[in-house]
């Protein structure tokens, strides 16, 4: 609390005087940021990603030579304005310190009676373009793929649940051992 000193021409009565506490300003939220963890995995029936720890910290190992999938459901916020949306992915790797790795994102829309939920309809994969591992195994990573509105993004509207489907870019990348995926963030563009 602040209290502010002013000073007046007459005479105050300080037993009178109440100090008013002034609240901090409202927060301003540029972005509504959805995070996904390791333990949000909803794990296909097949190829899928297993839950791991490294040194305490949940993650999610995906092959070096399988096509291995995490799925994560959200909603897209109320606020979106239809301008797309970036995917980032930090990963570590189990071992490799030399060698590329990629990633591949696929969203599908659910919706209000948009998807049947007993079949998978994805849109086309965007692909995280293989970069460089780091130089030293258990350091993260992270990196991102900008995704425009529409059919890439199985045109998901505002407010709608979705579901996001991860894969190591096995095709793509070729540092060897697991990659250690920490957590995926989607915010729009």
């Amino acid at each position: 609390m602040t209290l502010q000193v002013v000073y007046f021409r007459h005479r105050i009565d300080i037993a009178h005087v109440v100090a008013v506490p002034v609240p901090p300003p409202e927060p301003v939220i540029e972005d509504e940021v959805m995070l996904f963890y390791p333990q949000d995995n909803e794990p296909p029936t097949a190829n899928f990603a297993t839950l791991d720890t490294r040194n305490g910290h949940p993650v999610l190992d995906f092959d070096d030579t399988t096509a291995e999938a995490a799925i994560f459901t959200g909603i897209l916020p109320t606020g979106y304005t239809g301008t797309g949306i970036k995917v980032d992915v930090a990963y570590s790797m189990t071992s490799a310190i030399t060698g590329t790795c990629g990633w591949t994102v696929e969203i599908e829309r659910i919706g209000d009676s948009q998807q049947d939920v007993d079949s998978d309809s994805f849109a086309t994969a965007q692909t995280i373009t293989a970069v460089t591992v780091p130089g030293t195994s258990g350091f993260v990573d992270v990196v991102s793929v900008n995704i425009s509105n529409g059919a890439n993004m199985d045109s998901v509207a505002a407010g709608e649940q979705y579901r996001c489907r991860i894969k190591r870019d096995v095709a793509s990348d070729n540092a060897t051992g697991d990659a250690e995926l920490h957590w995926v963030r989607v915010v729009e563009q």
